[in-house]
């Protein structure tokens, strides 16, 4: 079983092990092992979000692969799907992303990109662990000429900018006429999204793209939908679009204030892609997966995270998959979660429909209830007590809803969800199994 690795990389609070300086030269040494061990000088990339303690990770990250005798390209603040962009368009050998994506500001984390710009799978993850706490000595120490250069680059951003741009021809006669709310969440989409928006003509209303260190997430962002929500109906716009930290998920919502999440996006997008199964997770609406196969289309669930979505893409003929929590993935322009991306794809279609953005919602969810119940150990999801309350639970939904209790893979949480038709037994539920865990 992992210990440092979650659904989505490394993550904690930034400083505090198993996210500090120590854990950076482990892991870089781990991964000049396992990854770069050919003869030639390896290259990465070193990207981040917007958060004060990036820059502890960056300068830590660059100092260990030099001293390793790998060359290190500082591309700043760029969005997550970027690095996946930039890592096979300048060859590079691997690439790190410094983000804890939805998380506050105090926290941080590590997403590692290969070769291919694919995320890493389990048992890669697994190994650079136990090389991490092995006593591995096949990595010498680098001396005189062979020791690596950080160098600073300004295009990461520019290159992912100028790849959106190319991917959409959007009317520009039809896009001056509608109005986008867009919230940034003050994270890495910050200064790229309203230059893509206003690119392709729309009418820009911009908020939350001001970061200081510490506002990144704040109130704002996928994780407050209710803040774009407002942002939309106050200025009378026509819908609006909200990014996470470092840009890898998206959120719509309609000309009402109305949220629309990944399960509707993806509903959106199969408009387009009518001819492919769709790829989501365990956490996909009942409802979504009868609208689909209401078209013949087929829905795919794996576990939770957009890795395992994109492990299920590489290898068979689906398009495209994704999250309710925003996660998109489109495999013809990357294989990892791109909010900007599959934001600009779902308004590409919406505007292909001429309607309003409220007639895309194309269909009404069962009713859901979900608490995060805050732990100071994960493992309390296996206790007896537990295990008995949520099996039983279980049994009381059968066929008529149902109920997914999860360990949270980025932060101390244990996720209680429950589906079905009675909210007030919803609530009933999630609140029994939330005195369970905390008693």
């Amino acid at each position: 079983m992992k210990k440092l690795f979650g659904t989505d990389g490394i993550r904690g609070v930034a400083n505090v092990y198993p996210l500090n300086i120590d854990i950076c030269l482990k892991l870089a040494r781990a991964i000049k092992i396992k990854f770069l061990h050919s003869k030639k000088k390896s290259k990465i990339i070193l990207g981040k979000d917007t958060r004060i303690s990036g820059d502890i990770f960056e300068h830590a990250f660059a100092a260990a692969f030099c001293s390793l005798g790998i060359d290190v390209i500082l591309v700043g603040v760029i969005p997550t799907p970027a690095m996946s962009v930039l890592v096979k368009k300048w060859g590079a050998d691997f690439g790190i992303i410094i983000s804890a994506s939805h998380n506050p500001f105090y926290d941080n984390g590590i997403k590692l990109f290969n070769s291919q710009g694919l995320k890493l799978n389990d048992d890669e993850e697994s190994e650079l662990e136990e090389l991490m706490f092995s006593d591995d000595q096949s990595v010498p120490n680098i001396t005189h000429g062979k020791i690596g250069r950080a160098t600073y680059s300004p295009q990461g951003g520019q290159d992912y900018v100028d790849e959106i741009l190319s991917s959409f021809n959007f009317d520009k006669k039809i896009t001056k006429n509608i109005k986008i709310a867009i919230d940034s969440s003050n994270g890495a989409m910050s200064e790229i999204a309203d230059k893509i928006f206003e690119k392709f003509g729309f009418n820009v209303v911009s908020r939350f793209n001001n970061p200081d260190g510490i506002n990144i997430n704040d109130h704002c962002g996928v994780t407050y939908p209710d803040t774009l929500s407002h942002l939309v109906t106050e200025n009378n716009c026509d819908l609006g679009i909200a990014f996470d930290g470092d840009g890898d998920r998206v959120l719509l919502c309609d000309e009402n204030g109305k949220l629309l999440n990944g399960d509707d996006v993806l509903a959106i997008l199969s408009l387009e892609y009518k001819n492919s199964d769709i790829v989501s997770t365990i956490m996909s609406n009942l409802e979504f997966e009868q609208y689909l196969s209401e078209k013949n289309i087929k829905l795919i669930r794996t576990n939770v995270g957009d890795r395992y979505i994109s492990e299920y893409l590489q290898t068979h003929d689906a398009e495209i998959g994704g999250e309710p929590s925003g996660h998109i993935i489109i495999k013809s322009h990357s294989l990892t979660g791109d909010g900007l991306f599959s934001g600009l794809a779902a308004i590409n279609v919406f505007l292909k429909q001429n309607c309003k953005m409220s007639e895309m919602k194309l269909f009404t969810p069962f009713p859901i209830v979900s608490k995060n119940v805050r732990v100071s150990d994960k493992s309390r999801i296996n206790d007896p007590k537990v295990v008995e309350c949520i099996e039983h639970w279980k049994n009381e939904l059968q066929n008529r809803g149902r109920l997914i209790v999860r360990p949270s893979g980025t932060e101390p949480l244990i996720r209680v969800t429950a589906e079905g038709r009675d909210i007030q037994e919803l609530t009933s539920i999630v609140n029994d199994i939330e005195k369970v865990i905390v008693s």
